[in-house]
């Protein structure tokens, strides 16, 4: 038996109804996924940057450390800190390594710019007046000066490297010795520093 068309109607109606409810209902619970996605994604976003924040902030507490202790460094020992700044500005002029360049100092006149050997060796790197006044034209009253008597080391040093192409142990034999046959250990000592053990130099 077939139902009254009313009845049929209002079944119908509830069909149409629950088909239109239940298409709300995926989308919205797509909605719902696709919201819940964008929350992740966003919650991934402020993570990076949370992340990049605390990096960058950790990063300026470091350098201002680094300006203190420098800062610290210069009021203690003024000439040593005015050394170190003339090392690493005419060693990365000349290409080379600076920490080599400390350890030459180190060994050659434990940074006193005043040190005068028998040889006639002048300043922090040891310059051989005798040996160097008329190629090199040196201004013999300068030889204590700290950027004067390093730019000569390093243009000596550096003639020594172009000759040996790089070798550092035969340049530092020339360094100290010259052509004279006489066997020393000066390049174990500069090898040896902390400054070319720091920087993992020989």
């Amino acid at each position: 038996m077939n139902p009254p068309k009313k009845l049929r109607g209002v079944l119908l109606f509830f069909m149409g109804l629950s088909g239109i409810l239940l298409a709300c209902a995926i989308m919205l619970s797509a909605r719902q996924a696709e919201s819940q996605r964008t929350i992740q994604s966003l919650q991934k976003t402020v993570d990076t940057l949370n992340h990049k924040i605390d990096a960058h902030q950790q990063a300026i507490a470091k350098t201002d450390f680094y300006r203190f202790q420098e800062n610290i460094y210069r009021l203690q020992s003024p000439e040593f800190a005015m050394i170190t700044a003339s090392v690493f500005s005419q060693s990365r002029k000349f290409g080379i390594n600076p920490y080599l360049v400390m350890a030459i100092i180190f060994v050659e006149s434990r940074f006193n710019r005043h040190a005068v050997s028998r040889a006639g060796a002048c300043g922090l790197m040891q310059v051989n007046y005798p040996v160097w006044k008329s190629q090199l034209k040196i201004d013999r009253s300068r030889l204590t000066e700290v950027d004067y008597n390093i730019e000569l080391g390093l243009t000596i040093l550096k003639g020594y490297l172009l000759e040996t192409r790089g070798d550092i142990i035969k340049a530092l034999i020339l360094y100290n010795n010259g052509y004279n046959s006489t066997a020393n250990n000066y390049h174990e000592k500069v090898i040896a520093s902390n400054f070319c053990r720091h920087a993992r130099i020989g």
